[in-house]
């Protein structure tokens, strides 16, 4: 049993963080820019107009491996996007709040 729980461990994410966005959208403060779609699935972060998967958050800086944009074919992806203690994302410079259920941004 014991040998079962150690092998649980190991096959997780190396050096995962558990300080992570909760999934969903995140609106911008004050700024003309796309929201931020966390989720639903882990690793899957909607950022800059491009759907990326295998994302990772972590240390002020989001990596994807595959994203895809407009012309569909798939790159990787790194950015600035720290998550404050608050829940609040900061992109760019701006502020992304985690819109409540329901309806698009305001």
């Amino acid at each position: 049993m014991r040998a079962l729980a150690i092998l649980a461990l190991l096959a997780g994410p190396a050096g995962a963080d558990p300080y992570q966005p909760a999934p969903g959208l995140y609106c911008p403060e004050g700024a003309d820019v796309p929201a931020i779609v966390v989720g639903p699935a882990p690793g899957e972060v909607g950022i800059d107009l491009m759907e990326c998967h295998g994302a990772r958050i972590s240390g002020g800086r989001v990596t994807a491996s595959r994203c895809y944009g407009n012309g569909g074919r798939p790159f990787p992806y790194e950015a600035e996007l720290s998550l404050l203690p608050s829940g609040v994302l900061l992109h760019d410079g701006v502020r992304y709040r985690r819109r409540p259920s329901g309806g698009p941004c305001p």
